[in-house]
């Protein structure tokens, strides 16, 4: 039996590691683009506007599928955007040489993406591009000239190249310069600047950015509470459009904007940002039908990764009463698997999101969560006091083990480098935290999961740090924790999840590396209880030992937060219940060495005892 290493509670993809596999240490991603330059990690300029960034960008290509540029179905990693002229038969020369260049690079785990400048018939244009040179890369087109002003292009074709972390590595020819596979090129074809096109035009401008940044929520059958996939509905919602855009409030994204960072992020560019609010201001403009993009391929409106490999679903409905205590309730779901499965993915969807609080997911190969099940009358069973059915740092039961969790506003995601053993026989267990809504209802939640068939060649465990010092007075509007962890041995950071309950403002994560040099992993200036995510480092980071990890917490428990659970303010103290509050980071980590698991364990179980006062 394989030796199993358990997982946090509640964690992201915490797992088993069978005895042959072997880890090392370090960043295990590396950029494979080989080419030449220099340029600077993107940052918040001095007025506070993002630079021009793609990586991380989503677009929607000339075949209708939505992009995430170095951010595609499997892993992160570098890419590369070549700017092709319709106009420039230097562009027709070199498609064929670009073309095999970028299916050696997309060998290596990187990417590249083609974008057509036109005058006219923009996306026709670019599809046609694609298909007459038989590209292999996806091409964009670029009906509002946003793509060309943040490579400020002047000739073509003509490259930018960033590494996995959103770094510019290259701006320039594509030609030699580029890579040395490619010929040397003879003088490139000067790109006319884009004139300015205003007022935006529905079927030029926005439905593109809309596809590419909106529909994923706001389509039929979609989590948000109205569609944007027609021009009417959207003429409609437009002074609401500018209104969010502006604020940032939409796409949904916490954080401090650091374009290349992480997986999935949703940041929308100046520019995009300005469009809104002229098209707003301009009546809302439909356009010329020709101008339109192609339909949008948005895949399965429920399975946001595609098909499962697996789906468990709770066997009838539970029902959730309208009023009392919250329920911590654990569903058990025979996988049925006859063998051993390496987990890649799995996402969630919840059969009443209005009383799910969130979600965590276990295996068990031990029977102990079918006995509790059969011993109590209704579907599933509960456990008196805190409600945890294991914990995550008992590492003496290796019998049960966390694969997952859910919380509102989270990505799934999936990740073939990174993987969670599964035993043929498990049980999956699904522990739902219900906040009664008022209304009597029910829930039957369904659990996805998706397998690799190749061998997975790290295996992630977790790590949980927080404190319960929390005694949060009422009408404080800025009462702050701190809490730390000194780490004993070195691991890589993938992923995290900080979290707060309804009165969280502020949350901030740092390391400090041992030379004393500091990184923030997230800055969060207004915490939503409801938008919380994963976030899913594009380049995992390498904490050696003797690094801290250093979390600052602020909660604001005043009449004037429209999230307080109380009025008038009570006092609030840390528990399990929704009004009460949480302070901790949750992390999906690799470990050099897994025989120094347990030092880990103990270095962050030690920020759980210590005062949290800042």
């Amino acid at each position: 039996m394989p030796k199993r290493c358990l997982g946090l509670r509640g964690g992201v993809y915490n797992c088993l590691m069978p005895k042959k596999a072997k880890l090392g240490g370090g960043v295990f991603l590396s950029l494979a683009l080989a080419v030449s330059g220099a340029g600077a990690q993107p940052a918040l300029a001095a007025d506070g506007e993002l630079p021009a960034f793609f990586v991380g960008g989503k677009f929607l290509d000339a075949r209708g599928k939505v992009r995430s540029v170095g951010d595609e179905e499997a892993d992160a990693g570098g890419a590369a955007v070549i700017f092709f002229a319709d106009d420039c038969p230097l562009s027709e020369q070199y498609a064929g040489q670009l073309n095999q260049f970028a299916k050696k690079e997309q060998r290596k785990g990187e990417y590249v993406y083609g974008v057509l400048l036109a005058d006219s018939g923009k996306w026709r244009k670019a599809r046609e591009f694609q298909k007459r040179n038989n590209l292999s890369f996806p091409v964009f087109a670029d009906p509002s000239g946003d793509l060309s002003a943040r490579a400020t292009v002047a000739v073509a074709p003509t490259a930018v190249v960033y590494d996995i972390g959103g770094k510019l590595i290259y701006a320039g020819n594509a030609d030699a310069n580029l890579d040395k596979s490619l010929t040397a090129a003879p003088k490139p074809c000067k790109v006319a600047q884009p004139k300015p096109q205003s007022p935006p035009t529905y079927h030029r401008d926005i439905a593109p950015v809309i596809a590419a940044n909106c529909l994923e929520c706001h389509r039929a059958g979609g989590i948000a509470p109205f569609s944007l996939e027609e021009y009417d509905t959207a003429r409609a919602f437009a002074p609401l459009l500018k209104q969010v855009t502006q604020s940032r409030r939409m796409p949904p994204w916490k954080p401090k904007p650091q374009p290349g960072t992480y997986r999935n992020e949703r940041i929308l560019s100046a520019k995009q940002i300005a469009m809104f609010a002229q098209w707003a201001d301009a009546g809302a403009p439909k356009g010329d039908e020709a101008d339109a993009p192609p339909k949008p391929d948005l895949g399965d409106v429920v399975w946001r990764l595609g098909k499962p490999d697996l789906v468990l679903k709770m066997r009838e409905p539970f029902e959730v009463p309208a009023t009392g205590d919250d329920i911590y309730r654990y569903f058990v779901l025979p996988s049925g698997l006859s063998e051993d499965k390496t987990m890649i993915g799995v996402d969630f969807v919840p059969g009443d999101a209005s009383v799910v609080h969130h979600a965590n997911f276990f295996a068990d190969y031990s029977g102990k969560a079918r006995k509790k099940d059969a011993e109590d009358k209704q579907q599933g069973f509960s456990v008196f006091g805190t409600g945890a059915f294991m914990s995550y740092d008992n590492a003496e039961d290796e019998s049960s083990f966390g694969i997952g969790g859910w919380v509102p506003g989270a990505d799934p995601y999936r990740r073939p480098m990174y993987g969670v053993y599964l035993p043929a026989g498990a049980d999956i267990v699904i522990e739902i935290h219900y906040k009664l809504s008022g209304k009597k209802t029910t829930d039957q939640s369904s659990i996805g999961l998706y397998f690799s068939e190749r061998e997975t060649p790290h295996y992630m465990d977790g790590l949980l740090i927080g404190t319960q010092d929390l005694n949060i007075p009422p009408n404080d509007a800025a009462y702050a924790r701190h809490f730390y962890m000194d780490v004993p041995a070195g691991f890589t950071l993938v992923d995290f999840l900080p979290h707060m309950h309804y009165i969280g403002k502020e949350a901030k994560f740092e390391i400090t590396f041992p030379d004393g040099n500091k990184r923030e992993l997230v800055d969060i200036k207004d915490w939503d209880l409801d938008w919380q995510s994963i976030y899913v480092l594009r380049k995992p980071i390498h904490i050696p030992a003797g690094s801290r990890l250093d979390a600052w917490f602020t909660y604001d428990n005043t009449p004037q937060n429209p999230e307080n659970p109380h009025n008038p303010p009570q006092k609030i103290k840390w528990g399990w219940k929704s009004e009460d509050e949480m302070a901790e980071v949750w992390m999906g980590i690799i470990p050099d060495n897994w025989n120094n698991r347990k030092a880990l364990i103990e270095a962050s179980q030690l920020s759980w005892w210590r005062s949290a006062a800042p």
